[in-house]
């Protein structure tokens, strides 16, 4: 893993992160980031510090992540741009706002969580 407080996410390889494509010379912040599994099969929260604006990290990801098998399923463009994702097994919420004065641009928060497929039941009234 991973062992640096931050790490370039270029040094990932594909098979930890999966299907989620990451801008080029993003760094990830290891102390606030916690990622249960890996490959497809990841979920957690990764905070990623990246070198494009808050603007060109929005169009990075409303760009990728279609390609990626994602579909978009809303999104807020703001200080605080929140977008959310989903797939067939997971769902993702991006949010993106502008880094510290000594950090890059902006800082991407990604919070990935399994989607529940499985029938839900209902309880009896009594």
């Amino acid at each position: 893993m991973i062992s640096s407080k931050s790490e370039n996410v270029s040094k990932l390889n594909a098979s930890m992160l999966g299907d989620m494509p990451l801008p080029k010379d993003a760094r990830i912040v290891n102390e606030n980031s916690l990622v249960l599994g890996e490959g497809e099969s990841w979920v957690g929260r990764l905070e990623i510090l990246c070198p494009y604006s808050t603007s060109d990290a929005v169009a990075f990801f409303i760009d990728q992540y279609p390609q990626a098998g994602w579909t978009l399923l809303s999104a807020s463009k703001s200080k605080n741009s929140i977008l959310v994702f989903t797939n067939a097994k997971k769902s993702a919420t991006l949010e993106i706002t502008e880094g510290s004065a000594l950090s890059m641009a902006s800082k991407i928060t990604i919070t990935v969580s399994p989607i529940n497929t499985a029938p839900s039941v209902q309880k009896k009234k009594l």
